[in-house]
């Protein structure tokens, strides 16, 4: 499906505000496209931009131009959190199943603060790939070798006015690539915040090497203050205002949405995008 005018305007719109913050060089390593590219997306230049390049960068940088963010309660909670965090350089860890909103806030946080950070991590990568991507995300170049790429992190970070460095689905990491925290902390403790975040399997994983007595986790565990933040269950106002927000106001989708969630806010957007379909289908046939 080609992209309308409207969609490309809202990719621009987000770019530009990122822009506001970051220079075009950087937005462009983010979006693992040209400098040229972002300039002409920026300028309106857009009849030499492909549709593919436009998804892109939308996917890349995670634009969703099509959702609307509610401030549901863990969502405010997730951003306090991280507000902390960041201002006072601390490092925090939260473990709780999937689906709570712990993900939509960090990239919400990350999209309005200077400074941070963002990364969900992968089963597959090395060390190398794992620094990499911090890099990308950062803005820098990822080329050289794995501790070349490690010390220009670290010594960009050292430069930033409190970052903050939030490390998600942190439990998908393998040991060598989760002991590099260690040394991130390390070097920028009192600096630079820190926030690992995972479902309920990391909490079980670090406990479990505490006790194991396995190389770096208690040393990992201590740093966190030696606990897990949990987060509250999902609740029918929640669902009702993320409804809301997105276009569903009748009372019987949303307590519908609401009983088919089972506590995941990832099923509650199914069946929103589900019934927003649906109720775009009916118009078509009653016009």
């Amino acid at each position: 499906m080609q992209l309308s005018k409207e969609h490309k305007t809202l990719i621009a719109n987000e770019l530009s505000r990122r822009s506001t913050k970051t220079s075009q060089n950087q937005l462009a390593l983010q979006a693992d496209v040209s400098s040229a590219t972002i300039s002409q997306m920026l300028n309106n230049n857009w009849k030499l931009i492909s549709d593919a390049l436009w998804r892109k960068v939308q996917v890349t940088l995670r634009i969703d131009p099509k959702w609307n963010i509610a401030k549901t309660h863990n969502f405010l909670q997730v951003k306090q959190l991280l507000s902390v965090a960041k201002s006072e350089s601390l490092s925090i860890g939260i473990s709780d199943s999937a689906g709570k909103g712990k993900t939509e806030a960090f990239i919400n946080f990350e999209r309005d603060h200077e400074n941070v950070i963002y990364v969900e991590c992968k089963n597959y990568w090395t060390k190398k790939s794992y620094i990499k991507q911090l890099l990308i995300n950062t803005g820098l170049s990822s080329i050289g070798t794995t501790e070349e790429l490690i010390n220009r992190f670290i010594k960009h970070l050292k430069g930033l006015d409190t970052p903050l460095l939030i490390i998600d689905q942190f439990d998908k990491l393998k040991d060598p690539q989760l002991d590099l925290f260690m040394d991130f902390y390390n070097d920028l403790s009192g600096h630079c915040g820190f926030v690992v975040s995972g479902v309920e399997a990391l909490e079980k994983r670090i406990i479990k090497g505490v006790n194991r007595e396995k190389i770096g986790y208690a040393e990992l565990y201590s740093r966190i203050g030696k606990k897990f933040i949990k987060l509250a269950p999902i609740t029918e106002q929640d669902v009702k205002q993320i409804c809301n927000a997105n276009g569903i106001t009748d009372g019987d989708d949303v307590s519908f949405i609401y009983h088919n969630s089972e506590g995941d806010l990832r099923r509650v957007r199914r069946d929103i995008d589900k019934i927003k379909i649906k109720l775009k289908a009916n118009q078509k046939k009653s016009a």
